[in-house]
């Protein structure tokens, strides 16, 4: 038996892998015969007979009736010798009449009315691995409706070959005159199968199982981000950097450290927790740095040299760790010497100083010119800067001096000097003294303050750069900016405000620039400005001028003011989804009709490619990559750029910023600057690197070989440059950040510092540099992300996930796609059940029930019953609608409502009221604003108002029992709609679906408030008391509100909730008396286990007397037996049997009279003379034993 059940088994499990292997090599396709033409204008049979008509073709004209042509197409393996007979092993299909005696089809549709997508088009699929050979019949057959012969064909054309699969077609043409067909062959394969016989597998994935996609021959290929393509691309690129050792990623980009490691790249270690000054190289170690020591590197080693805690001169000694001791000087003590004990005796006094003891120490009275604790700080006597006439204050000991100009003497410099003592007019008739200064009187043909300049000289005369011309005396070409007899005076062109309608006016040294408000353009601000330039319009919008202001004409995908808005066309135009990445909207244009909108999850550079179940991918154009064609490809990466030359990455291509003398694509091309021939009257040009030198003659010099004076002039140094002349040559000195020999070249570059972030490229030399940014980023140092979520690209309320240079909307629920425009087909699956309605819903689905079902899919039978009459409204029995907050049913006449609770509908006092009918929209002061500004909001009320509900169960009020419990929901402010009140959320968690659901067996009042707490949170009560309160049942019905709030719910006020907190009352143990009534059946069955005890051993007792009593008498018995045995011996009959039977031992045999032990229950039984008689079958040998 368990031979033939071990073979059952191995049975079961080859049938197990047989259908396991089947499954994995399984193969699927089709096989695809296009018609093309079809011509038999004869509108014959092949035996010559017409189709419709009783004579033969031959006999004439077939007549105007037609062919009803049909065919019949037989798919088999490949034969040398074609057998028309016999099954079709591949296949077969039969076509409806698809035409009469010639008709034509070009692209898949036939010419003429009533073209369809799939016209002369044959398929036969097939589950096998296609073979490549094959043999193909086609027939072509007159459909007669009269009779059912078969010998109605008009044509067959046999056709054998080999094909791949493919998309390639091969054309087959019978080459018969008439009738005429002509066809083309494919093979496909379905989707997910690949190769020559369609039997490789490949499904692309996305999951825990695996991360890849498939190429156009099957092959996986990994998805971006993973790798190891043997275990189907389950291992995740770590973030770049990330520590191969220490780090490990189970997502693309991440770096999450083991244990022990920390850091961005998990390649810091952890130190021993607790460590304060210490560093590691493995973790939880801590080696204590410089002088610190401990097992947490916690104990100041040189507490000394860390605090100086010693004062007033105190020498500090490190002692131990943490611990040191202050060596006082005389007259100090105290831990850190703080104490001043005959502080004068140290005489602690400088410069003169008296000191005095004080209770807090001493007190130093000052000499004059001096001040501070202990005089040693010198009096400023210049801080009231007594020298006058400009002159410069020295301070000194207890004084100071000044230094005066020339001009003045004295003290204080307020005495004139008389400067002509000391002759200083040269050519002058006479000098004159004046306060401050003096004057001479030139001879003629002299000028000059000390009359030392000849008037008909150049030496000397022109200031700023200006030019020396002698002619009858000289004259000054002054530079521009510059006026006066000899340059003396700067121009101020801004004088005369030249600027107009506001503008302000900056002086330049050769003009002025105007700097213009806003409106306003030209040299002089004079011209109004176009406020369509710049173009503020975005999107390649077109700008039109107005009045003040301007107009954008917005293309089709954008909206609003500037055209910065995503445009939304499925609010203003009904919308069909063709595919993931595809919409269509009806449009007015007349020739479209139908206008396909894109998805742009993919940006600028990339092609949304629509995928299965609301999935998409991205086709990037050249020089772009990554999951959102997001990341333009660095092509600077190879440093093409030479010579310092800065590299910035294009778009498929790069651009060199070359330094200073270098040019060309690569900065490999030394600029020549000698090119412009810079050097003048003769100099000879030399060429440097990023400068030239002038090799100048006949005695002229310069930086050009300009000057016959002097080397230096206002362009010789560059950048800021000083020139100073050094006969033969000249000296630039240059400022901080440049260096050559002219201040040319850049030092120091702000580049060095590398100031742009997030791989933004850095051009500048000097102390100015600009940051070009790579796409996704922004601002002077590229440290703003560009927020790509703006404008909002996400559709029905999906949240914009903003990356670098990319966006991902996570859609609501009922809502896929990259941009969350499909709204998902919950009717796809045919949940409603018993032949109902299913009507697609967001998220949901519902099901319009035929009469004598109900339920949520229809699946309960209710049989037919009474309708029912409610709010002056008929309802048909079964059906359920909402009213107010609650959901009511119609069953057999009479409705059925849940019971939640509540005081009344909000309703804007601001709006026309929409109060139902007997209703008034009654002004409630006291609706709690959550996020402000909130309208004036009223209640619909009747005339006469309920009797208002009290319960014990409110919100703030910390109250909790078997039918409270308390709900509070924190939100995140800024996401909360303006205008939302308090009642406007708990409305939100009346209309629930679960609450109502929760209300139809008791009923349930929900109360909210604003948090006391918590301005950001909302405190709710739930009240459900009824006659049978039950714990349970209150804390199952927060837990389901909690439930269905979590499943992010399509409300925007709900969405922004981000914690829940539910608190009910603690269920305490019920009090029993299992316990106590348990105790005393135990209490009493060991008291009568005790009883019992007693009671045994007593007896017991008992019956050991007894036996002791019976053992005597027997011994008696036995030794009065031996002594009258010989005397009676004789004997037989009554007296002999009554001494056998007055014993048992004639059962026992002879050889047992020794024996001593017998039962104490058989003793006692013979004492009392009750012993049994002998058991039949042992008497009579006893009997014969004795009588032996």
């Amino acid at each position: 038996m368990w031979n033939n059940l071990g073979k059952v088994h191995r049975f079961s499990l080859v049938c197990l892998l047989l259908t396991l292997c089947a499954e994995v090599s399984q193969s699927t396709g089709y096989f695809e015969l296009q018609l093309i033409s079809v011509e038999n204008p004869k509108g014959q049979l092949q035996n010559g007979d017409c189709c419709d008509a009783e004579k033969s073709a031959a006999e004439g004209h077939c007549g105007a009736d037609e062919c009803d042509t049909y065919f019949k197409v037989c798919l088999k393996e490949y034969q040398a010798e074609v057998m028309t007979t016999g099954s079709c092993t591949y296949g077969s299909e039969t076509t409806k009449v698809i035409g009469g005696n010639t008709f034509q089809f070009k692209g898949g549709q036939k010419t003429g009315q009533n073209r369809n997508n799939d016209a002369g088009k044959v398929i036969i699929p097939f589950q096998f691995a296609w073979p490549r050979a094959y043999t193909v019949i086609v027939e072509a057959w007159d459909k007669d409706n009269g009779t059912h012969n078969d010998e109605l064909l008009i044509e067959r054309s046999i056709y054998k070959g080999m094909i791949n699969p493919g998309e390639e077609k091969q054309m087959v043409d019978s080459k018969r005159s008439t009738p005429r067909l002509e066809y083309a062959i494919r093979v496909r394969c379905d989707e997910h199968y690949y190769g020559s016989k369609c039997n490789k597998v490949c499904r692309p994935r996305d999951d825990y199982f695996g991360h890849y996609v498939c190429d156009h021959f099957g092959n996986r290929e990994c998805m971006e981000g993973w790798t190891n393509l043997t275990l189907s691309c389950k291992s995740a690129i770590c973030k770049q950097g990330c520590s191969l050792e220490h780090g490990t990623c189970s997502v693309p980009g991440e770096c999450k450290c083991n244990y022990g490691w920390q850091g961005q790249l998990c390649d810091e270690c952890l130190p021993y927790p607790g460590c304060v000054h210490g560093t590691c190289n493995e973790p939880w170690q801590c080696t204590c740095e410089k002088n610190w020591g401990g097992l947490l590197c916690d104990k100041d080693l040189n507490y000394c040299g860390t605090n100086r805690p010693c004062k007033n001169g105190g020498t500090c000694m490190n002692t131990e760790p943490d611990e040191y001791n202050c060596a006082c000087p005389d007259g100090y003590s105290g831990k850190n010497c703080e104490i001043a004990e005959h502080a004068c005796v140290s005489n602690p006094c400088a410069n003169g100083g008296t000191c005095h003891e004080v209770p807090s120490g001493f007190e130093c009275h000052c000499p004059a010119g001096w001040s501070g604790l202990t005089c040693a700080q010198d009096t400023d006597e210049c801080a009231s800067s007594p020298c006058a006439q400009g002159g410069i204050c020295i301070d000194m000991e207890n004084g100071f001096e000044c230094l005066c100009p020339p001009q003045w003497t004295g003290k204080t410099c307020q005495i004139d000097v008389n400067e002509c003592m000391g002759k200083p007019c040269l050519n002058a008739y006479s000098c004159k003294n004046l306060i401050g200064g003096y004057h001479c009187a030139c001879f003629r043909g002299w000028v000059g303050q000390n009359c030392d300049i000849n008037v008909n000289s150049c030496h000397g005369q022109c200031q700023n750069g200006g030019n020396c011309k002698v002619a009858r005396g000289y004259q000054c070409v002054c530079q521009p900016g510059f006026v006066g007899r000899h340059c003396e005076v700067q121009r101020n062109r801004c004088a005369s405000s030249p600027c107009r309608n506001g503008g302000r006016c900056h002086a330049l040294l050769d003009g002025f620039v105007c700097e213009c408000p806003q409106g306003f353009a030209g040299t002089t601000c004079e011209v109004q400005n176009d406020p369509c330039s710049p173009n503020p319009c975005h999107n390649k919008a077109k700008c039109h001028s107005l009045m003040g202001d301007f107009y954008c004409s917005c293309p089709d995908d954008y909206e609003g003011k500037t055209c910065s808005e995503l445009k939304d066309h499925c609010k203003t135009n009904q919308c069909q989804v063709i595919d993931s990445c595809t919409v269509a909207v009806a449009t007015n244009d007349t020739q479209k009709r139908v206008w396909h909108i894109s998805s742009n999850v993919c940006g600028p550079h990339g092609r949304c490619i629509s995928l299965p179940a609301g999935n998409f991918s991205c086709s990037c154009e050249p020089g772009f990559t990554g999951t959102y064609c997001h990341e333009n490809i660095n092509d600077c990466a190879s440093s093409p750029c030479k010579n310092g030359g800065t590299c910035i990455d294009g778009i498929n291509s790069f651009q060199c910023f070359c330094p200073d003398g270098w040019e060309g694509s690569l900065c490999d091309v030394d600029v020549n600057e000698c090119n412009r021939n810079p050097c003048q009257n003769g100099g000879q040009c030399v060429d440097l690197l990023n400068d030239f030198y002038c090799n100048c003659v006949d005695n002229w010099k310069g930086k050009t070989c300009h000057s016959r004076e002097s080397q230096c002039d206002s362009t010789t140094c560059s950048n800021g440059g000083t020139c100073y002349d050094h006969g033969d040559s000249f000296l630039c000195s240059c400022p901080s950040g440049w260096g050559g020999s002219t201040c040319n070249t850049a030092k120091n570059s702000t580049c060095d510092s590398g100031p742009c972030e997030n791989g933004g490229t850095c051009v500048g030399g000097g102390d100015a540099f600009t940051c070009i940014c790579k796409d996704g980023w922004e601002g002077p140092t590229c440290a703003q992300n560009v927020d790509d979520c703006n404008p909002h690209p996400c559709y029905n309320g999906g949240i914009c996930v903003d990356g670098v240079n990319w966006f991902r909307c996570e859609c609501a629920p009922g809502f896929a796609g990259p941009d969350c425009r499909i709204n998902i087909d919950e009717c796809q699956s045919s949940p409603c059940a018993e032949g109902s309605t299913c009507m697609d819903e967001i998220n949901g689905y519902r099901c319009v029930c035929p009469p004598g079902h109900a339920g949520p899919r229809c699946q309960a039978f209710i049989g037919l019953g009474k309708s029912c009459r409610h709010a002056g409204l008929q309802f048909p029995h079964g059906s359920r609608w909402e009213e107010d907050c609650n959901a009511c049913q119609c069953v057999n006449g009479y409705v059925r409502c849940s019971k939640v609770r509540l005081a009344g509908k909000t309703q804007s006092v601001s709006n026309p009221p929409s109060c139902p009918g007997g209703h008034e929209c009654v002004e409630h002061q006291f609706l709690t604003c959550f996020s402000p500004p909130c309208h004036q909001w009223g209640v619909c009320s009747t005339p006469d108002p309920p009797t208002p509900l009290h319960t014990q169960c409110e919100p703030n009020s910390g109250y909790l029992d078997n039918s409270c419990a308390h709900i509070t929901l924190i939100f995140k402010k800024d996401k909360v709609p303006q205008g939302t009140t308090v009642e406007n959320i708990c409305s939100e968690l009346r209309y629930l679906p679960v609450t109502q659901t929760l209300a139809e067996e008791r009923a349930l009042l929900i109360l909210c408030d604003l948090s006391y707490s918590n301005s950001d949170a909302v405190e709710v009560a739930m009240d459900g008391r009824s006659k049978d309160s039950d714990h349970g049942q209150i804390q199952k019905a927060a837990n389901a509100i909690i439930g269905d709030l979590s499943k992010r719910p399509n409300s925007t006020v709900m969405l922004a909730v981000v914690e829940f907190r539910v608190e009910t009352q603690v269920e305490s143990p019920p009090v029993g008396y299992l316990v106590p009534v348990l105790c005393v059946v135990f209490s009493v069955l060991w008291i009568f286990c005790i009883v019992v005890c007693v009671w045994w051993t007593r007896k017991r007792k008992k019956e050991r007397e007894r036996a002791l009593r019976s053992e005597e008498t027997t011994v008696n018995n036995r030794i009065a037996l031996k002594d009258n045995r010989d005397k009676d011996i004789q004997f037989d009959g009554p007296l002999r049997q009554k001494l056998m039977g007055s014993s048992d031992r004639t059962c026992d045999g002879a050889e047992e009279e020794g024996e001593q032990e017998e039962g104490q229950e058989e003793d006692e039984e013979r004492e009392l003379g009750m012993g049994e008689k002998c058991p039949p079958q042992k008497c009579p040998k006893a009997g014969a034993q004795d009588r032996g």
